[in-house]
């Protein structure tokens, strides 16, 4: 149930609405599904699944980090005590924050920027490369 705000390329912003706020329970990770159309030098394929991102709201304040995992792109799961991530391919394991604890993840979760426009929550939705330290768009 999402709908891009702008198009474009690798660094223009992509916007997704990705759920209402008032759907976020406060301090809770959220798996959110994004839908949205696909884009290649010759068409473009409506509503397709783009991937998916957990979404956090602690007060005013709203943030969303990719589920891809940045070693090799397995989905990662928040875990049964809902207190950090893990990726069940290679055990990697992310604090709350998004942030590396252990695994042979190169980096921690991949953060995207987001914005609140008239009770929507909207993420700047990007891939980023897998099994590199550094933080790149994948275009």
């Amino acid at each position: 149930m999402l709908a891009p705000s702008s198009e474009g390329g690798v660094g223009a912003a992509r916007w997704m609405r990705v759920c209402r706020l008032a759907e976020l329970t406060e301090g809770e990770p959220r798996r959110v599904v994004v839908v949205g159309d696909e884009r290649d030098a010759y068409t473009v394929t409506k509503d397709q699944l783009l991937g998916s991102i957990w979404v956090t709201k602690k007060g005013e304040s709203v943030t969303a980090l990719s589920a891809v995992c940045p070693h090799l792109g397995c989905s990662i799961d928040l875990n049964g005590d809902k207190q950090s991530f893990s990726c069940p391919c290679h055990t990697s394991k992310f604090s709350l924050a998004g942030a590396a604890e252990a695994g042979p993840s190169p980096r921690g979760m991949d953060p995207l920027v987001v914005r609140v426009v008239d009770g929507h929550v909207e993420v700047d939705f990007k891939l980023f490369r897998q099994g590199i330290a550094e933080r790149k768009e994948v275009g």
